[in-house]
């Protein structure tokens, strides 16, 4: 599901730029462009990045 339609940035793009050490939303703007025409993807992406977090972190937790 696109979270940001102005810069077509998607829930992959976003789970991909926490795998790859986003920690949050200023993180994830800087990579993909997040939010930087009209803002209100911020809120959804917030909840994206944390659910991408908590994800990686079980798996990280499993594979130890």
């Amino acid at each position: 599901m696109y979270v940001c339609i102005c810069n077509a940035v998607n829930e992959k793009a976003i789970h991909q730029a926490v795998a790859d050490g986003a920690q949050n939303v200023r993180d994830v703007r800087r990579c993909l462009n997040l939010g930087s025409q009209c803002g209100q993807c911020v809120r959804q992406a917030h909840e994206v990045i944390e659910h991408a977090k908590s994800a990686l972190d079980k798996t990280e937790f499993y594979a130890a």
